[in-house]
């Protein structure tokens, strides 16, 4: 993974790291695979609230509507 920018923020303990859209991309396909679902089939899942693991509703919480997989 390339780190674009990495910036402090309010806080002096906490930073925000930026990556390019082509390494958020990739790990978004690595969480799906890892999960062994399509982003349509959990995307299938949010539409029916209904989710095949906590795992598969955490992912869904951090790219869902986020990536076009």
């Amino acid at each position: 993974m390339t780190i674009d920018e990495k910036a402090l923020t309010d806080h002096e303990d906490d930073y925000v790291i930026v990556v390019s859209d082509a390494d958020y991309t990739a790990a978004a396909q690595r969480a799906l695979d890892e999960l062994g679902v399509t982003y349509a089939e959990l995307r299938e899942q949010a539409s029916r609230g209904d989710f095949t693991s906590s795992k598969a509703h955490a992912l869904w919480v951090s790219i869902g509507g986020t990536v076009d997989l």
